[in-house]
């Protein structure tokens, strides 16, 4: 650091390279939450089910993808899930499915805690009533439950988001992968890094201040 000179002057004059991966960083972060919520409220309640051949195998999907190593995972759909099925899938789905069905296990778990914290009469009474299992959990369990489950899933994305740079190791041409090419450019780590690290913290902070003014207003509320 001694006798360093700062020089951001590189980082405006390639300010193109770093808008151009974080619309990449949020086509992804886009995707991927997409794939996590419709997997992870189906997972959720299978795993919330009575019926072991449902509850078994989203129990299995969970614990699997929470024990192992996102990278690992993004690693083998790129690279072995082509040979099991005979279809390439490219670099950017290959990590947005990767990411999504990574989220899905984290989000079940989110959901399933949701539809558990809400009292067990009130499923008894919607069937009492003539409702069936969906219908119930429809119109009055998941209304009920969303609510608790706001600030855990805003909390969840904003992990999300930090996991896009994973894509790099895919040659996904997200925040990371863009800015690792500008230094080969330009031998300006130190600015490149620096301004990488507050980007990340401008989409990501706000996230996380939402979260925390969601649950302090929930909280004043009850």
């Amino acid at each position: 650091m001694v006798g360093y000179t700062w020089h951001f002057g590189v980082v405006w004059e390639y300010r193109e390279v770093f808008l151009r991966g974080a619309l990449v960083t949020a086509k992804l972060t886009a995707g991927a939450l997409a794939i996590g919520l419709v997997l992870g409220l189906l997972i959720g309640m299978a795993k919330s089910s009575r019926r072991a051949w449902l509850r078994v195998p989203a129990t299995t999907y969970v614990e699997l993808f929470r024990a192992t190593p996102t990278l690992v995972q993004l690693v083998w759909i790129y690279y072995s899930l082509p040979i099991l099925t005979g279809v390439q899938l490219g670099s950017f789905v290959s990590v947005t499915l990767g990411l999504g069905m990574n989220a899905g296990a984290y989000f079940a778990e989110i959901f399933r805690a949701g539809i558990l914290s809400i009292d067990r009469g009130q499923m008894d009474a919607a069937k009492a009533i003539g409702m069936r299992h969906w219908q119930a959990m429809r119109r009055i369990i998941l209304p009920q439950a969303v609510r608790r489950m706001i600030p855990p899933f805003i909390n969840e994305t904003a992990t999300l988001v930090k996991l896009t740079t994973l894509g790099s190791v895919l040659a996904v041409y997200e925040l990371l992968h863009e800015s690792n090419n500008l230094i080969t450019n330009t031998f300006r780590p130190l600015e490149v890094y620096t301004t990488l690290a507050l980007a990340f913290f401008a989409i990501i902070y706000p996230i996380i201040y939402l979260s925390r003014w969601l649950e302090r207003a929930w909280v004043a509320r009850s």
